[in-house]
């Protein structure tokens, strides 16, 4: 089905989905297949599992006849809410498929989904399947080969299959590919400083405002741990203004505490501690992370005080 132009996820498409829902649950199941890899590569995750959700409450635990891989793809976009039945369900699907999976994006989605909770040996079994299809499949492969705890994967190895991913995504412009292959590798490269920056770059461009202030925060931090104060604080203030602007009070503590790390290192004590006090003031449970982190760095503050 065409709806047109490029944004073609639009009101269309959720109306198709519900229309067919009420009508006919197996063409409906076809089309969050259809729409899978899209709604992937433009990082509308929400929406696939929205989509995904209206589907299996009307499915339950019947999987229509010859759709079995789509009936794994719902459960893999509505895993969060799926029944358990239906989680066994789409297991069972993996294990009694022998081949390649049909759909592209089925791959890259059992991998993150299913496969942090597979053996490492499974995780490389269905990858082996799957690494002679297209090119996104191919580079969907190599992301899942290197991502962390998926596989038995060297971390040399696991950030060649990374750089791998990253071209072959790169080639595809598909950009939550990646990002999702730049976000890996920066646990594993040294300096991880310009990966990061090019993973803020996509994310922006995804509009994904979440993951934007968390590696603000993060390359806030390795500015700051570099000696680099001003570029850390620059850093620290986009997350906060981004964090408070997208509602995310766990990035606005993140970079409030990692303001008031600056402004102790700059000497500046008094903003150090309104820095933390707005951390501390926040609902313990919400917050208990990082209002432990604040705590201790309240700790260094007084400390610094003390010795002044």
């Amino acid at each position: 089905m065409d709806f047109g132009g490029d944004d073609l996820y639009d009101d269309q498409v959720v109306s198709a989905i519900e229309r067919a829902c009420d009508t006919d649950p197996r063409a409906a199941l076809r089309l969050v297949a259809e729409y899978s890899g899209y709604w992937w590569s433009h990082g509308l995750q929400d929406e696939a599992a929205a989509a995904a959700e209206r589907v299996l409450s009307m499915l339950g635990r019947t999987v229509p006849v010859g759709l079995d891989e789509e009936y794994l793809l719902a459960v893999l976009h509505g895993a969060a809410s799926a029944e358990q039945e239906q989680l066994e369900l789409a297991q069972q699907i993996v294990v009694a498929t022998t081949g390649p999976f049909r759909y592209s994006v089925t791959v890259l989605l059992w991998g993150l989904v299913f496969g942090p909770f597979e053996s490492a040996s499974a995780v490389e079994e269905v990858l082996a399947r799957n690494e002679d299809g297209d090119a996104w499949a191919r580079a969907a492969v190599e992301l899942c080969r290197g991502y962390p705890g998926l596989t038995a994967a060297t971390p040399g190895d696991a950030a060649q299959a990374l750089r791998t991913a990253l071209g072959r995504f790169r080639m595809l412009d598909d950009r939550w590919g990646m990002f999702l292959a730049l976000t890996a590798l920066r646990d594993i490269v040294d300096d991880p400083v310009d990966v990061i920056s090019e993973a803020l770059e996509l994310a922006e461009k995804l509009r994904a405002d979440d993951e934007s202030g968390l590696l603000l925060c993060q390359r806030g931090e390795l500015y700051r741990h570099h000696g680099d104060l001003d570029a850390a604080g620059e850093d620290f203030s986009w997350a906060l203004a981004l964090a408070e602007h997208a509602d995310l009070p766990e990035t606005a503590a993140a970079a409030h505490i990692g303001l008031a790390r600056v402004a102790r290192g700059s000497g500046d004590l008094l903003t150090a501690r309104e820095h933390l006090a707005v951390v501390l003031s926040r609902d313990a449970e919400e917050l208990e992370d990082a209002r432990y982190e604040a705590l201790h760095e309240l700790n260094l503050l007084i400390n610094s005080e003390a010795s002044a």
